[in-house]
């Protein structure tokens, strides 16, 4: 009797603890990913590196900027061509740096601990968020096939990207419950963390109109306005009064993309021509990419019709962010597949198609698992940017 009514007072946590337990599997790969490129990929001396132990490994490119902010502030040289770090928002390194003030912890372990612990935090989130909308079976589909994507390797590196997933997601857990000012401060968050936060705000503006006749709409409408957009309008005040120039950081991106212009990219992208730039022959991780971008696209047409309007519209501006503002560049739609990561509704849609045939669902999840490593061995030796 004792031991039934033990599996009864805990039953309801069992699928939360699958879901966590799917998530460290994934991590266990990129773990053997780390041991590989460590063993038998070489790096030079000259390459940065934020500490001595393995897991350091997970502190590459963007985290070197990261971790400046977090251990020197903001600079800023006055030349935008020259890649600085003004142009990285600022939550994730203050989190850091934080962290690391209170606890004593190194910043570059303060880094990791802020994204792994972020990064657990949002799978488990997702998993309620999609368990409480399709159930148990097409959530921990959702939550096996983004844990082990290629990209995945960032919801453990020191980017923005596992602070990102679990703020959107608690952002649209409080949504459904038409809590519209806790879901705008959520998204003021998101968008101190990374420009992906901006999508938010329409996605905010049309649930509020949808229920307007049992919430109030005008009253809550500048409110919301201005708490879902405070993480980039403080930012630019903090730039204003740095260093003269709110909008430094926009400017300052034309150093990372050969110096073209905002403008320059826009219009490329308006005319399409990263589609004529796409590397479909060609199936290394930049190849993948363009691969993944088709991806994305049909499922978020497929998701129009299964899915809720807000989680449609969420998926849209995500990916059409990039698009507009960095796929005209040099870079094309490299990295596309990090930027979606945080796209879940596009997960959600694959594991309802996948769950089909499960077969299916097992090899394709085999696939990403081995690019997953893949990915995670040349990201450890600056080879994979993301």
């Amino acid at each position: 009797m004792q031991v039934q009514f033990a599996f009864r007072k805990y039953h309801p946590f069992l699928p939360y603890f699958w879901a966590i337990s799917i998530f460290l599997c994934s991590r266990v790969v990129v773990a053997l990913g780390l041991v590989f490129s460590r063993k038998y990929l070489p790096i030079t001396a000259a390459d940065w590196s934020a500490g001595p132990f393995w897991y350091h490994q997970l502190l590459q490119w963007d985290s070197e900027w990261y971790f400046r902010i977090a251990t020197e502030g903001y600079r800023y040289s006055g030349d935008p061509t020259v890649q600085q770090n003004i142009v990285f928002y600022p939550l994730y390194p203050m989190l850091a740096r934080g962290l690391a003030a209170i606890s004593g912890l190194a910043p570059a372990d303060a880094l990791l601990l802020v994204a792994n612990v972020a990064g657990l935090l949002a799978i488990v989130a997702l998993f309620k968020l999609v368990r409480e909308e399709f159930g148990d079976q097409l959530a921990l589909a959702t939550i096996t096939l983004l844990s082990f994507f290629p990209t995945s390797v960032l919801l453990s590196a020191g980017y923005t990207e596992p602070l990102e997933l679990l703020l959107i997601v608690c952002f649209f857990l409080v949504l459904k419950q038409q809590r519209y000012l806790s879901a705008a401060l959520l998204a003021g968050l998101a968008v101190a963390d990374r420009s992906t936060g901006i999508v938010l705000l329409p996605v905010l503006l049309w649930e509020m109109w949808r229920n307007r006749d049992q919430k109030p709409f005008l009253a809550l409408l500048l409110p919301c306005i201005v708490l879902a957009t405070s993480g980039i309008w403080l930012f630019m005040i903090y730039l204003w009064s740095q260093f003269g120039d709110p909008l430094v950081f926009a400017e300052g991106q034309a150093a990372f993309h050969r110096e073209t212009t905002f403008a320059a990219r826009l219009v490329s992208a308006l005319k399409l021509e990263p589609f004529s730039r796409m590397m479909l022959n060609d199936w290394n991780p930049w190849g993948q990419d363009s691969w993944f971008t088709l991806l994305f696209i049909v499922l978020i047409a497929v998701g129009w019709f299964q899915l809720r309007s807000s989680w449609t519209l969420f998926a849209m501006g995500v990916l059409l962010l990039p698009y507009l503002t960095l796929s005209g560049g040099p870079a094309g739609f490299v990295s596309m597949g990090r930027f979606n990561l945080v796209s879940f509704p596009l997960f959600v849609v694959l594991a309802g198609l996948l769950l089909r045939a499960k077969w299916l669902l097992a090899g394709v999840i085999g696939l990403l698992g081995a690019a997953l490593l893949m990915n995670t061995a040349l990201f450890a030796r600056r080879i994979w940017i993301g």
